[in-house]
């Protein structure tokens, strides 16, 4: 009986010690940015508080979501083949009325968040304002026409 517990004892102090050792190996690889370089997080919470502005260390392979991430509380919604950020930091956007929109160094980078990786950027900006595209992803009708018209 005392020789199962000891080889039991064995086996799982070995998982755990695989375990710790990669856990150890993903953390290392995964402080060791892009020479040193670093991506500057601003968060616009319109209205609601304050805006935050965060500077990380830049992560080779990363996403544009990945870092957001590392810095805020961030809920987010599939649509379809699509990932949206729906509300970050318990601010949370309105269908038709508010929603989250980013850009990188200044510009609209026409993908979104979860897919779009970090590629030399040194600036992201997050930006809670007015709801314009919405309806285009679930091609739900446009809250600003009715019946094909504008209001």
């Amino acid at each position: 009986m005392r020789r199962k517990v000891r080889i039991i004892a064995a086996v799982i102090f070995c998982i755990l010690s695989v375990v710790a050792f990669l856990a150890q190996a993903e953390n290392q690889r995964a402080s060791v940015n892009e020479g040193g370089k670093k991506i500057i997080v601003e968060i616009d919470y319109g209205n609601n508080r304050p805006s935050r502005t965060v500077e990380i260390p830049l992560v080779k392979g990363k996403t544009f979501l990945d870092v957001l991430q590392t810095v805020a509380t961030v809920e987010t919604h599939p649509v379809g083949q699509y990932v949206f950020v729906t509300s970050i930091d318990g601010v949370a956007g309105k269908r038709g009325e508010m929603a989250w929109y980013y850009t990188i160094d200044g510009k609209s980078p026409g993908e979104l968040a979860y897919s779009k990786v970090v590629d030399g950027a040194q600036r992201m900006k997050w930006i809670y304002k007015k709801d314009v595209c919405s309806w285009k992803v679930d091609s739900k009708l446009n809250p600003q026409k009715e019946g094909g018209k504008q209001k």
